[in-house]
């Protein structure tokens, strides 16, 4: 007797394909017939499993964002030092990623907050608590980095998280346009060594 296939094995396998594809064209240049050939999936089989293209991007921006929350865990986790030192350890290893992979540049959520955040409210609103998520994760860890002296209390941790993934986000956007990897660089230097270090000892210095 033949084996049916494992369904849901089969559509966490379109997903993978379809953010690939999705991270390397976008949202308007990955057609259906592309996603039906890379994934190997009838068109039948695709439908029973996403009732449109867009509920796909949708579902594949929910996949993306808790694929990277557990590589960010993961790769936090091997780290030593402070919080403050690990994050930004972190983040320079994003750096290089960026720099060694060029065909996977970028973050999608960005790349779809420009191109589909407005399409429609599925969109909007799966781009919205996404990037809510993100924020709040930062938030906490800022918090702790202000509890344990390394970032400045004059300004909410909130109104710093926002900051800086406001000012992450359009270095990759530079990054894209330049096909370089200095924007990043220079953001992470400005905020670590600049932004939000505790400002106390420039008070100091001008009393």
């Amino acid at each position: 007797m033949v084996q049916g296939r494992h369904p849901e094995h089969s559509r966490e396998k379109i997903l993978e394909k379809g953010l690939e594809l999705f991270i390397e064209q976008g949202y308007h240049a990955t057609g259906l017939t592309q996603i039906l050939k890379v994934c190997q999936v009838p068109k039948g089989s695709f439908y029973n499993f996403f009732g449109s293209k867009e509920q796909f991007a949708v579902e594949i921006i929910e996949h993306y964002h808790a694929l990277e929350f557990d590589r960010w865990q993961t790769e936090f986790d091997k780290l030593e030092g402070s919080l403050f030192e690990r994050i930004r350890l972190l983040l320079e290893r994003e750096v290089l990623c960026f720099k060694e992979d060029r065909d996977h540049v970028g973050c999608l959520l960005a790349n779809f907050a420009g191109e589909v955040g407005n399409a429609s409210e599925p969109f909007r609103l799966a781009i919205y608590n996404a990037t809510q998520e993100v924020i709040k994760s930062i938030e906490d860890d800022l918090i702790v980095c202000q509890q344990e002296g390394d970032v400045r209390t004059d300004l909410d941790a909130l109104t710093l998280a926002k900051l800086f993934w406001d000012g992450w986000q359009g270095a990759l956007l530079r990054m894209k346009v330049e096909r370089s990897t200095q924007p990043l660089t220079d953001i992470i230097e400005l905020y670590w060594n600049t932004i939000l270090p505790p400002q106390y000892k420039e008070t100091a210095d001008a009393t």
